[in-house]
């Protein structure tokens, strides 16, 4: 037992002399992820919210949908860059989920004929000339964005176009990324894209 206790003690002593090993750096860079879910699925939550009318709704009213505009840029500035589209996903999706809901939306976009072009058709329009001179709506969902550090938030709501009393109110959160990854230069088909100077 006498030469057990000092061979112990050398075996010990000799773990401490060696050096530990340095941790290994992975030369992998990860890469960037999407946002866990489309803008789409973002605006459910904004949808629910809205639906929450305070007092009661004319079944029959009409509903239209705006664009989204940055907030310090009213009419002047769609969401533009990395998120470029995010102003119109919103819009688009809005329109949608209110019409799965039951509401009475209206396409007021829609032109009086349809166009036909060398590879595509469409009857949509944003040329003032070939849409109908009254929209008959009632209510219009509006809103804006306004970009933070990590997310987009937009804030909608739903407004009696008459005497422009705001009917319900809602807010929510997009991630940055939801429209792309979040690097700050992206190569998207050939062409490079910068979204941070």
């Amino acid at each position: 037992m006498r030469l057990l206790l000092p061979l112990v003690m050398l075996n010990l002593t000799a773990c401490n002399l060696v050096p530990p090993e340095e941790p290994s750096i992975p030369t992998d860079a990860p890469k960037a992820a999407m946002a866990p879910y489309t803008v789409n699925e973002y605006m459910v939550n904004l949808t629910s919210q809205l639906n929450q009318v305070n007092g009661a709704l004319n079944a029959n009213a009409r509903i239209g949908v705006s664009s989204f505009y940055y907030a310090d840029a009213l009419d002047t500035k769609l969401v533009t860059g990395q998120a470029s589209g995010l102003s119109l996903q919103i819009q688009e999706s809005l329109l949608t989920q209110f019409t799965q809901l039951g509401y009475h939306t209206v396409e007021y976009r829609l032109g009086n004929n349809l166009i036909l072009a060398q590879n595509a058709d469409s009857i949509l329009s944003r040329d003032l000339s070939k849409l109908r001179n009254r929209q008959n709506i009632d209510l219009v969902i509006t809103g804006t964005v306004t970009r933070q550090q990590h997310a987009y938030i937009v804030n909608a709501r739903l407004v009696n176009i008459e005497n422009k009393q705001v009917l319900s109110a809602g807010s929510t959160e997009i991630p940055i990324n939801v429209m792309w990854g979040n690097e700050k230069i992206q190569q998207r088909d050939g062409s490079l894209y910068r979204s941070e100077y």
